[in-house]
């Protein structure tokens, strides 16, 4: 797919996401085209014998108020079978596009061969899990944030998604590369997951369900798998400045029903998120206002200044006196006007430091949300 990815509430970074390559016989049919063909044939991983990889894949990531570290090692001939496969998906029959591009996205994520690093790979975050005690929306958002976490990198090359064996090993993927791995992470621990593809876009994006961060009617919660971002947050825009604006294709993965339930400090995160920013907009033109005040006084304070020092070189005692008050009148104008500069500026720097904070600790819900809670109590009232 191709298209902006990069979920941003500020700065914004230009990215790609790979295309989809439909290779296929369209308009065999009768009882021949049965014959000879399944209806579709989807791309498969055959393991290649003799493939190597030197060393245990290792990843380390933010997570809460530190860092994890996984390692997995992943069987080199699946690998090799996954990055040789082809990955076009051939039709024998006449599908529409919502019907086979389900096809072709599940067999990416649910190819047998793939299954023992699915183990593996869970059996390394359901340690961590168990090490910190974490419940069943934390657990989700670490596979999230786990995902979130890899590089995003696209192919001109490859027009085709890769295996989520390969995007692990390869240490870098694009939208959907990232959406196939974690919507398969997802649905192999139970949450009821499906795949987001929005043709219009070209963009890819996970869902998962939720039962109060619902997006676009649907009873799933929106994830973005190209950067490290909260879940049930859908992006204003995307890297390129696009808004998903279309009905994406849904793609239900897995049989899960797990949901993501915490809805109501997100909704707070949101909200602190939405009117810290309102706030360094509405701040920014009382600043410049003021400096432009002040500014202004301190030129009229040097030109009275050099005034009085003339009067005073010339020894005109009386003159000198009778400009003084006057002198001091706005002398304490001009500190009244950087005292109230200084506290807009301060007040400014809070709100700046308030959206950082929420913009850049996606990783660390639980203590995003402490911080609103003693920073912008009112952020807790749903809106």
């Amino acid at each position: 797919m191709a298209g902006g990815t990069g979920a941003r509430f500020g700065a914004v970074l230009v990215l790609l996401c790979s295309l989809l390559v439909l290779a296929g016989v369209l308009g065999l049919s009768g009882s021949l085209g049965a014959l000879l063909h399944p209806a579709a044939v989807a791309p498969e991983i055959v393991p290649v014998a003799g493939y190597t990889l030197e060393n245990e894949t290792v990843y380390t990531f933010p997570f809460g108020q530190g860092n994890e570290t996984i390692r997995v090692r992943v069987d080199p001939a699946v690998y090799g079978g996954a990055k040789e496969a082809d990955k076009a998906i051939y039709l024998y029959e006449n599908f529409t596009r919502e019907e086979w591009l389900p096809l072709y996205y599940r067999a990416f994520i649910d190819d047998a061969d793939q299954e023992p690093f699915y183990t593996a790979l869970l059996a390394e975050f359901r340690a961590i899990r168990d090490r910190e005690g974490l419940d069943a929306d934390r657990y989700l958002e670490l596979l999230v944030v786990f995902v979130q976490s890899i590089p995003y990198e696209t192919d001109s090359l490859a027009v085709e998604p890769k295996f989520p064996v390969e995007t692990f090993v390869d240490g870098r993927g694009d939208c959907d590369d990232k959406s196939l791995l974690l919507a398969a992470l997802l649905a192999r621990e139970g949450y009821g997951t499906a795949l987001f593809s929005f043709e219009a876009e070209e963009h890819m994006a996970v869902g998962v369900n939720s039962t109060g961060c619902l997006w676009n009617g649907m009873p799933y919660a929106y994830i973005e798998a190209t950067n490290v971002s909260y879940v049930g947050i859908l992006p204003n825009e995307l890297a390129d400045g696009t808004v998903l604006a279309s009905a994406p294709i849904v793609v239900p993965v897995g049989n899960g029903t797990g949901a993501y339930e915490n809805c109501t400090e997100i909704e707070a995160i949101r909200n602190a998120r939405d009117l810290a920013y309102a706030r360094i907009l509405a701040l920014a033109p009382l600043i410049d206002a003021r400096q432009a005040e002040y500014q202004a006084l301190y030129v009229r304070l040097a030109e009275l200044r050099a005034e009085l020092d003339r009067l005073s070189t010339l020894a005109d005692h009386q003159g000198y006196n009778a400009l003084v008050p006057g002198y001091n009148a706005l002398l304490d104008e001009y500190k009244r006007s950087v005292d109230e500069y200084n506290r807009l500026i301060e007040e400014s720097e809070a709100s700046i430091g308030l959206y950082n904070r929420i913009v850049l600790h996606a990783y660390d819900r639980p203590g995003t949300y402490r911080l609103v809670a003693e920073h912008l109590p009112e952020a807790l009232t749903p809106r």
